[in-house]
């Protein structure tokens, strides 16, 4: 998450103001798209697909063909919580679970709050490090916990989870997945289940900065990565590899591996209705950036891309010895002026809680507070964006099983982000 958990950075008022509706709220010149072409900017010679992915740049069949409508967005503070990092959501179950980076999951219901799992005796807030995701399997009564452990290396652990509480049961613990960490910083975090029902993995390029070891263009390596596994397991496994992984034919490769080329994806997400991936990576000092990967019939969005660091820093060259001429550009790119500092990918706004922010892309700045959403709709090459609302510390922003949006602070705050035209 970059420079995104050290609060000191960030004042500690949380704002909870709607921003003023209108066309004045596009703000798309504080960031640019893909350039038109990809040989005449000197500094960005990337292409526009990866030849072992999917295109990355022909728009979702799904998706709607005119430019969407400008709602006016409020948020309303659901309750407060000691560094809350994700709103998680139970197939079938209105009930949200806030992930605590101390190591807690808080299940809150319109009648009551109630821990349903603590392992602060497993991991250690500090830092970029604690509790950093959770996904529940869309069948079975499992859940996926993403956190660092006490040496500071990631883990994906398995939890039994009551069908009718909620609980979890801490004694069915299982260990999934561990992935070792060479520093405090870049942990990834995001856990997801695609349209495929396999869970995707988010892990971040192993710290320090410039991507030292040059782990994420290594595809010996799971760093930088996002990986796709079959978190049940089979035959004594703690999990199985799925067949269609793009490099498991690879003798030299990580089979684990789906995408590639990452910094640190904090949070990506798949879109509901086309199953899409949208991703925000996090930048090094100038830029951050959203990627936005096509699916093929619902499915297979992201399958080997290459997304380009440390060869890239957004669209801009950063480390010269990394060969990535089959880099993916991303989709909208920004800059770190006006206190901007640390991308957090949210999600595409689906479904009836979603109201009149139904298909916008929303994403948010850490250091900023800016909450943002950008019209899928609008070429790559002309991106249509709009500030919607503020929250500090934004770093999460997620949707329900309904498509009720949630914002979420790390400075404490769980808010609902509501859309109106």
């Amino acid at each position: 998450m970059n420079r995104a958990l050290l609060a000191s950075a960030v004042t500690a008022a949380v704002l909870l103001g709607a921003c003023t509706s209108g066309d004045d709220r596009e703000t798309s010149s504080f960031g640019v798209g893909r350039p038109t072409t990809t040989s005449a900017p000197p500094t960005a010679p990337r292409s526009t697909a990866n030849p072992t992915g999917t295109n990355t740049t022909t728009p979702a069949a799904a998706a709607p063909t005119g430019p969407l409508v400008v709602p006016t967005v409020t948020l309303s503070e659901i309750g407060a919580f000691e560094n809350p990092v994700e709103v998680a959501s139970r197939p079938g179950d209105d009930t949200r679970y806030v992930v605590e980076r101390p190591g807690r999951v808080v299940a809150v219901s319109d009648t009551a709050t109630d821990v349903v799992l603590d392992i602060t005796d497993l991991t250690v807030a500090q830092g970029e490090r604690g509790f950093l995701g959770l996904a529940f399997h869309p069948t079975d009564d499992l859940a996926y916990a993403h956190f660092t452990d006490t040496n500071g290396d990631n883990v994906v652990a398995e939890f039994a989870v009551d069908p009718t509480d909620g609980r979890f049961d801490r004694a069915s613990l299982r260990e999934v997945l561990t992935v070792d960490q060479p520093f405090s910083n870049h942990n990834g975090g995001q856990l997801a289940f695609g349209p495929d029902d396999l869970l995707y993995v988010g892990i971040g390029d192993g710290g320090s900065g410039g991507d030292p070891e040059r782990y994420a263009l290594d595809l010996t390596s799971r760093l930088g990565k996002i990986l796709r596994i079959d978190p049940t397991g089979d035959a004594g496994q703690s999990f199985t590899v799925p067949a269609d992984n793009p490099f498991v034919d690879d003798p030299t490769a990580d089979p684990t591996i789906w995408a590639y080329g990452l910094r640190n994806a904090w949070r990506f997400s798949f879109d509901a209705d086309t199953g899409d991936l949208w991703i925000g990576d996090v930048g090094q000092n100038e830029f951050e950036e959203v990627n936005h990967s096509t699916a093929v019939d619902g499915r297979d969005a992201g399958r080997g891309v290459n997304y380009g660091w440390s060869a890239f820093e957004g669209f801009e060259r950063f480390n010269d010895d990394q060969v990535a001429d089959d880099a993916a550009l991303p989709r909208f790119v920004y800059d770190h002026g006006s206190g901007r500092c640390s991308v957090t990918g949210g999600t595409v706004a689906r479904g009836e809680g979603a109201g009149d922010l139904a298909g916008w892309y929303l994403f948010g700045d850490y250091c900023s507070g800016q909450i943002w959403a950008l019209d899928p709709t609008a070429p790559p090459t002309a991106p249509r964006v709009i500030e919607i609302a503020r929250l500090d510390a934004v770093v999460s922003i997620s949707a329900g099983p309904d498509g009720d949006l949630s914002a979420v602070s790390d400075l404490g705050t769980v808010a609902r982000l509501t859309a109106d035209t």
